[in-house]
């Protein structure tokens, strides 16, 4: 049986988000090609982010995929602890504005709700677009820029370079394969 298209799901919404485009080498897989494959990647996201129409999501999925790719680059600089270009900023911020996220109390904790009558779609692109703002300061950060990744994940401890141990093991043996000349 084929491994769940989304299984790599489970950090933080703008992290999964941008992880939308997958690193194969030196090439990368665009996963939203699709208005069916946006659909899909918001119901494992359901707890986060509200489900689009079917007619928005292969309407403006050019516009999701060109936030995602400004959310990946916003993540990208501050991984890398470099500034972030200004165009980027603009375009997370346009989606900040589209719909403004209020925090409320429900049940003792604190919610981010949007207006009752905005667009799914614009919801879920200001939930990232706050979910990378909030991202910006941690130190847990990180990007594996191990061969055949290139996504980004929260580290665990200080000195963790990789996703997980098999990106690590693969960065090794092609180190070790750089330095045999095979």
């Amino acid at each position: 049986m084929p491994p769940e298209r989304w299984s790599w799901l489970g950090e933080p919404l703008a992290i999964d988000f941008a992880n939308t485009v997958r690193r194969r080498g030196s090439d990368y897989t665009e996963l939203l090609s699709s208005g069916a494959d946006l659909r899909a990647w918001a119901q494992h996201e359901a707890s986060r982010v509200p489900d689009p129409s079917e007619y928005a999501s292969d309407i403006r999925l050019d516009e999701v995929r060109e936030l995602r790719d400004a959310i990946f680059a916003l993540l990208l600089a501050a991984a890398q602890h470099e500034p972030a270009s200004p165009g980027i900023e603009k375009q997370v911020n346009a989606a900040l504005a589209a719909v403004p996220l209020i925090p409320q109390l429900r049940d003792g904790a604190v919610e981010l709700v949007a207006p009752p009558d905005c667009d799914p779609l614009d919801e879920l692109l200001a939930r990232t677009a706050m979910s990378a703002v909030d991202l910006l300061p941690s130190p847990a950060l990180a990007y594996c820029d191990a061969p055949s990744c290139g996504q980004f994940f929260m580290r665990s401890r200080r000195d963790q370079r990789w996703c997980g141990p098999a990106c690590g093991t693969r960065t090794r043996v092609a180190r070790h394969a750089l330095r045999k000349g095979s």
